[in-house]
């Protein structure tokens, strides 16, 4: 009987072999990332070779607030860009703001940033690293471009320059007297929703001058044989996103639908402007995760050109697991949640050894059953929006976690 007992002990921990092996697998791999270290990448090779046959690296960020977070965002770039060939970067800031800054080399990138670069990043000293590092490699042989993607223009240049602009571009059209027509009324309210300080009008004027805003768009497209930056199609674009706003603000369309402007001015750069361009694009998590909108799944920047790009895209999510963040609506600084079950930190040993340090982890990891009902963080670290692991895929391809982050300035 013994020896029976002996065998089925023998026999039952070979059936159990697979499980272990299978869950010392998910926790070997686990290496730790800098931060900040622009010398030595060979800690970044796991996702160098994720993202080898890819030509689109989504960056997202879960609360626009995190000053380690930009650090490692502005690592990321700098390494595709040198170890993999990326040479765009697509930026969530306004389209012409951006694009103004970039003209103007008597400046320095980082000099313009503030008032025309989105606030949260323009005042962080790890982005403006990034800015200068994009400076320096303007007159190398391998440099790297930088362009805004968000149409809700409100920056300095946007303020000063756009509706003139704009008319100027009106005036070169043969229809320009007609275009120009409602001028007066027309680019007040333009100028108006730019600024951020909305006008009255009836529901009858707002439509009007909405879809004469659209036979604009329609002209500067038709006119336009070879779109690119500064062309008359780029324009159209710009005005679209200026239109979006003030339908927002009239709520005729919900504020969601900003992104499939910002979606339609990505496609459109990389079909006329970075065709055949390896392309990282940074933005919040709510525009570039998988899945669409927060919760209701509406479109957003990913989702809307997923039929178009999904298999050449691999997205990348960043988040801490201590510390506190900038809210960047009000400017309070707000603590992470402490990590507790069914967090899936918690159930890991992460090799850690300071706090300027991220670990690369990728869903194959946790394949195994007991991770099925772990979560990690999703927007803004609110617990409504905890992702399982089961569902991680769906969001994102894989993830940085950050062990502690502080907030940006």
């Amino acid at each position: 009987m013994k020896y029976f007992n002996l065998l089925s002990s023998c026999l039952l921990l070979l059936c159990f072999l697979p499980a272990i092996a299978q869950t010392q697998l998910t926790l070997s791999p686990f290496t730790t990332v800098s931060l900040t270290d622009d010398q030595d990448f060979s800690d970044l090779s796991q996702f160098g070779k994720q993202i080898r046959n890819k030509n689109i690296v989504y960056l997202d960020e879960l609360t626009h607030g995190e000053h380690e977070v930009f650090a490692l965002k502005s690592r990321l770039v700098k390494y595709l860009h040198q170890q993999h060939g990326f040479d765009v970067l697509l930026l969530e800031s306004g389209f012409f703001d951006v694009q103004e800054i970039w003209k103007n080399t008597q400046q320095s990138l980082a000099s313009q940033a503030l008032g025309n670069v989105f606030f949260a990043y323009a005042k962080d000293q790890a982005f403006l690293s990034l800015l200068n590092y994009i400076d320096q490699q303007r007159a190398s042989s391998n440099p790297l471009a930088v362009t805004g993607f968000d149409g809700r223009l409100s920056g300095e240049q946007s303020i000063k320059h756009f509706v003139h602009r704009l008319k100027s571009q009106l005036d070169k059209l043969p229809q320009a007297q007609q275009l120009l027509a409602n001028w007066p009324v027309f680019s007040k309210m333009l100028q108006a929703s730019i600024a951020r300080k909305p006008l009255s009008f009836s529901n009858n004027e707002t439509k009007g001058l909405l879809q004469h805003g659209y036979h604009i768009i329609d002209a500067l497209i038709a006119a336009d044989k070879q779109p690119q930056l500064d062309s008359p199609a780029y324009f159209a674009r710009l005005l679209a996103g200026v239109l979006r706003l003030i339908e927002v603000d009239y709520q005729i369309r919900r504020f969601d639908e900003h992104d499939l402007v910002m979606a339609n001015n990505i496609d459109w750069l990389l079909t006329h402007v970075y065709p055949n361009k390896k392309v990282i694009i940074w933005g919040h998590y709510v525009h570039v995760n998988k899945q669409g909108y927060i919760t209701n799944r509406y479109h957003n920047v990913a989702t809307a050109l997923a039929s178009k790009y999904a298999s050449k895209s691999y997205h990348v999510n960043i988040a801490g697991l201590s510390g506190s963040y900038r809210n960047y609506i009000d400017g309070s600084v707000n603590q992470l949640p402490l990590i507790d079950k069914p967090h899936l930190a918690a159930d890991l040993t992460l090799p850690f050894k300071h706090n300027n340090q991220a670990v690369f982890i990728q869903p194959a990891q946790f394949k195994a059953k007991q991770y099925q009902e772990f979560s990690l963080f999703g927007h803004g670290y609110q617990s409504e929006h905890q992702i399982k692991v089961k569902h991680w895929q769906s969001h994102f391809d894989a993830s940085f976690l950050i062990k502690q982050v502080s907030p940006s300035p």
